[in-house]
């Protein structure tokens, strides 16, 4: 893909930081186009198309956003949920919007702890198989040895279902309305199972540049960190960074590990 105003192919779109900023990673816009242009290509080969839901369990991470931009290319409509949440309040979530494919991180980690996620991904395939829509979860590393997912079933590893790309890192986007859905989000459950909330094509971007461009004077040199879970939100506000042309930065675990000093040096060291 040629390279765009304010997001030039070698200027950098995403900062990943882990936990207590032991690991940072850049990631520009040519990485970037190519990460969604892979995945976009084999959601299309696998069958996803226009109007179908795809929900992610996971962090937030270069891998979850790649997510995020592939379902939305290609008119699906995206949901999210954070790995802390309990099973039954992600299936809460699932059976309303009947997904097509469901993306989880292998492991989470906070507060110091690196937390096992097979099983609770075993727990979500029992419980969401019988729904109609559903297909298949793909399971993302977290780590660069992903875990060992042989055992479980309807499930495939990310670098498997990529194949199907065939390589094609080409962004084909589907045209889409102003008023078609365009992301799904939750009310807080405290009275009942969570509400779907959609939200439009339209209504999302006429939002992201009122608050971006006016309400917060964001400019394509300007970098935003948002901390926030996939349970919230809030982690749209970490994606629709990239409308202007910032850089997002994207932080994953407890801002206060191993103390609260480092996630405020971090924050001066971003800019």
């Amino acid at each position: 893909m040629t390279s765009t105003v304010n997001k030039e192919d070698q200027k950098f779109a995403v900062t990943e930081v882990r936990e207590g900023a032991v690991s940072i990673r850049h990631v520009n816009w040519t990485e970037l186009r190519s990460r969604v242009g892979l995945l976009s290509n084999a959601l299309r080969a696998k069958g996803l198309k226009k109007g179908d839901r795809v929900a992610l369990v996971a962090s937030n991470s270069v891998e979850t956003l790649t997510v995020f931009l592939a379902v939305t290319a290609l008119g699906g409509i995206f949901s999210s949920s954070s790995t802390d949440m309990g099973t039954k309040g992600i299936l809460d979530r699932l059976h309303q919007i009947s997904p097509k494919f469901i993306f989880v991180d292998d492991a989470a980690v906070y507060n110091g702890k690196t937390i096992d996620l097979r099983e609770k991904i075993q727990a979500l395939i029992e419980g969401i198989k019988n729904d109609k829509e559903f297909e298949q979860v793909i399971v993302q590393p977290r780590f660069n040895k992903p875990a060992d997912v042989s055992s479980l079933t309807k499930t495939t590893t990310l670098a498997r279902f990529l194949q199907a790309a065939n390589g094609n890192t080409k962004i084909q986007f589907e045209r889409v309305e102003f008023r078609d859905p365009f992301i799904v989000v939750y009310s807080s459950g405290t009275t009942g199972i969570p509400k779907c909330i959609v939200h439009s094509v339209g209504g999302v971007l006429i939002s992201t540049a009122k608050e971006s461009l006016l309400h917060r004077n964001l400019d394509p040199s300007s970098v935003v960190l948002q901390y926030t879970t996939l349970g919230w939100i809030m982690y749209l506000s970490t994606v629709l960074a990239l409308f202007p042309g910032c850089r997002t930065v994207m932080y994953d675990g407890s801002p206060f590990q191993p103390d609260l000093t480092t996630f405020v040096k971090l924050v001066g060291d971003q800019k």
